[in-house]
């Protein structure tokens, strides 16, 4: 499940981390980060359960400018303004924090291509890796201001 190799790769990280799982669905990647230690700020459509906010993450979530440390999209990124959701997600994240995105491979580009767009968008790809299946992307926020009209898929 790509939950859990994302959960494998954030708790790597320090644990002074504070993550932002945008279209949690069932919260599963929260729930284990929470379980490690971590802040965790879940948003999804529907609210699961109390640790779910409600929200269209394409109109702003409720956190403040530069206040997480990693930014998760796995397989959140289907909607037509999945570009206003990467817009928000560089607003929230902290000057060199990290964006890690899974989605189904069939659904994205060329790899070059995404990286041309997520520079746009205001991040730095570090690794790109597919398989049959999904596509992991981890990036980092640069200082370059998110471009309007710009989306991953």
């Amino acid at each position: 499940m790509p939950f859990e190799r994302i959960g494998n790769w954030i708790c790597q990280l320090p644990k002074i981390r504070v993550v932002a799982d945008f279209g949690c669905g069932e919260d599963f990647l929260g729930q284990r980060l929470r379980l490690a230690g971590y802040q965790v700020h879940s948003f999804d459509h529907v609210a699961i359960s109390d640790d779910v906010v409600r929200c269209d993450i394409g109109e702003g979530v409720p956190l403040d400018d530069v206040e997480i440390d990693v930014a998760v999209f796995s397989l959140s990124l289907m909607g037509a303004n999945s570009g206003d959701y990467l817009r928000e997600a560089a607003r929230t994240l902290v000057f060199d924090g990290r964006l890690i995105i899974c989605e189904a491979s069939s659904r994205l580009p060329a790899d070059d291509d995404i990286q041309k767009r997520l520079e746009r968008l205001g991040f730095h790809i570090t690794d790109i890796s597919r398989d049959a299946q999904f596509t992991f992307i981890q990036a980092i926020r640069t200082n370059r201001e998110p471009e309007v009209g710009v989306s991953l898929v």
